[in-house]
């Protein structure tokens, strides 16, 4: 059964999150009881100049995917700008196109001062920015309701 924007039952959903969970090897799905974010997926990642952090990917069901990143609580996050490829897109594709911005966003902005930009190891700015995954397994993944006020 189909709801009215569309979109597969309750079940269908859970399991296309946990398999775009999959995909991009997040940390842990937090399912939102909101009216604008219905889940966020932690990935084990951060972004230039917002330490402490981590990239996310947040899903609804009228608009689809976002990349942001965490707010300073854990109830709110900081959409960066929408994945632009429908509401219920391949996990692949999702994945395949969060690796496409988180990269646009590191080339875009300067790495920190403290890190060096030259040398061994730092030699193109795509190196700046670790792909979805890399060093992740996503074994500890964990869902986890985050309740609104």
């Amino acid at each position: 059964m189909k709801s009215g924007t569309g979109i597969a039952d309750t079940r269908t959903v859970r399991d296309y999150i946990h398999t775009v969970a999959r995909s991009v090897h997040a940390d842990s799905i937090d399912w939102w009881d909101s009216d604008g974010i219905e889940v966020v997926l932690v990935l084990p990642l951060r972004l230039h100049y917002l330490p402490g952090r981590n990239a996310v990917l947040a899903w609804n069901r009228t608009f689809g995917w976002s990349i942001g990143v965490e707010g300073l609580g854990r109830r709110n996050v900081i959409v960066i700008a929408g994945l632009g490829i429908g509401r219920m897109p391949s996990p692949a594709v999702c994945a395949e196109r969060a690796v496409e911005l988180i990269d646009d966003y590191c080339r875009s902005t300067p790495a920190s001062p403290v890190a060096p930009t030259t040398g061994p190891g730092t030699s193109t700015a795509a190196d700046r920015c670790p792909r979805i995954g890399r060093d992740a397994t996503g074994s500890g993944r964990r869902d986890r309701v985050v309740r609104r006020p």
